[in-house]
């Protein structure tokens, strides 16, 4: 039996699963992202992620869909070869939002917009493919839950100094269900903020808190989603401009997502988007089969995703 092997992995979170040619999973596995930009630690976890799936286990093709590759030269070079190490058989390592992107549109035209810890569009027109975003933290990832997390923090403080009226009292309530998250009192939350070895999950978790009051129906925390929406729509916008395509479709991936107030507003900003065919896992599991030069048929596009499913997480934001 032919079997592929496909990885995808965030900040956050990483999901691994092999499939054979028929679209069928035979095993699925989750555990920690792989990030580089959190230390050296994702070479040893991907070792472990392989071996879980039995060493030596020959498969027709792999796939690896990694955050930073193609971003940093040097960190998409150690990925390359980390990957040889465990796979002599055709493999290739992409970029997460690429691998999402192919899920989403299995070989068609399109948009993937993915918002998890961090934030890009992924665009593939006419066998070109270009990226829009993904800038890292620092300076970019708008809209991501880093990014919510991170203005939430601001949000609060500003509550929480008085240099944002708060007549409702809505205000005082979102800053201290943001001290609530992060466990500590204000005078704490900078020596949580900076000394925080997880800093980028850790601040991605907070997104899960403003989510909820949200659906609870505070009135800052339903502000802070709309002004995500519309920053992620901008990846959209622009990718529809430089590829002089104003209706190219576009689709999504990533936990922000789950947040039905900011997929309705993107939706609302951007038009409808096309539900993903696959979700990113999928897209590393379409790729490898593609790779592995079987043809492919709907039969095995099908059959993926509806085994698929069964291991699609229910959260509202992760």
């Amino acid at each position: 039996m032919s079997l592929i092997f496909g990885l995808d992995s965030g900040g956050s979170k990483t999901i691994a699963a092999v499939a054979d040619l028929d679209g069928r999973v035979l095993d699925f596995w989750h555990g920690p992202g792989l990030d580089p930009m959190a230390g050296e630690g994702w070479i040893e976890e991907l070792g472990r992620v392989v071996s879980a799936f039995g060493d030596g286990q020959i498969f027709a093709a792999a796939v690896l869909g990694l955050s930073c590759h193609g971003e940093i030269d040097d960190i998409s070079a150690l990925q390359q070869s980390v990957a040889r190490s465990h796979f002599a058989i055709p493999h290739l390592v992409l970029n997460d939002v690429e691998v999402a992107c192919d899920g989403a549109f299995a070989g068609s035209d399109g948009i993937l917009l993915l918002a998890g810890t961090g934030s890009m569009a992924w665009a593939k027109r006419g066998g070109l493919s270009s990226r829009y975003g993904g800038w890292g933290e620092v300076f970019g990832d708008e809209g991501s839950a880093f990014w919510i997390g991170r203005e939430a923090l601001s949000l609060a403080t500003r509550v929480l100094d008085g240099r944002l009226i708060d007549l409702s009292g809505e205000g005082r309530v979102f800053a201290d269900s943001m001290l609530e998250a992060c466990g500590v009192s204000a005078d704490g939350l900078m020596d949580w903020a900076f000394h925080r070895p997880d800093h980028r999950a850790a601040h991605a978790a907070l997104a899960r808190t403003v989510s909820a009051l949200s659906n609870q129906g505070n009135g800052p925390a339903k502000g802070l989603l709309k002004a995500a929406a519309e920053r992620l729509v901008e990846h959209v916008t622009a990718a529809r401009h430089a590829l002089a395509d104003p209706n190219l479709a576009w689709s999504y991936a990533g936990g922000v997502f789950r947040s039905s107030l900011i997929l309705a507003e993107a939706a609302r900003l951007a038009g409808a988007p096309l539900k993903p065919k696959l979700p990113p896992i999928g897209g590393a599991l379409w790729r490898a089969a593609v790779h592995s030069g079987q043809p492919l048929t709907d039969h095995f596009l099908k059959t993926l995703a509806t085994h698929l499913e069964d291991h699609s997480p229910q959260q509202e934001i992760k």
